[in-house]
């Protein structure tokens, strides 16, 4: 993959972020791709993408994504940094995370999220309103 094949990526990537749905996030990923980031167990293709998806819209109905910087580590690999903010519990919440997206046929085959699990555990669990939501989406899956 050239870098100009990498940089339409990131901008899909960044587009489908802005406003996320499942079904826009799940298009930019390989059927057999895996994705690996705290908190979860590794998903693999698109049935286990979804999944996390669901429980993650579900639980922060307007979360957004911000690609803040990205970087080319080779022709298949990107580096992408990027700030989530939604809200839960009725409070602002927003971390960033750097994930590690390696490309095949311009479409994610594996994506590695490296970001504070457990400070985002500990801004969830201080937020008690948001709580039921939290508990629905993950008995829905």
């Amino acid at each position: 993959m050239f870098q100009t094949d990498t940089a339409a990526f990131v901008r899909r990537f960044a587009d489908a972020w802005a406003t996320p749905t499942v079904d826009g996030l799940v298009a930019l990923a390989h059927p057999d791709a895996t994705f690996t980031q705290p908190l979860y167990s590794t998903a693999r293709g698109h049935d286990g993408l979804t999944n996390v998806l669901d429980e993650l819209l579900s639980t922060i109905p307007d979360l957004r994504g911000e690609v803040l910087s990205w970087a080319a580590a080779d022709d298949e690999t990107v580096f992408v940094e990027v700030r989530l903010t939604g809200t839960f519990g009725r409070k602002p919440i927003e971390w960033v995370t750097v994930d590690k997206i390696v490309l095949r046929d311009g479409l994610i085959a594996s994506r590695t999220a490296n970001f504070d699990g457990l400070r985002l555990l500990g801004s969830l669990a201080r937020r008690p309103r948001g709580w039921p939501a939290w508990l629905r989406a993950k008995l829905d899956r």
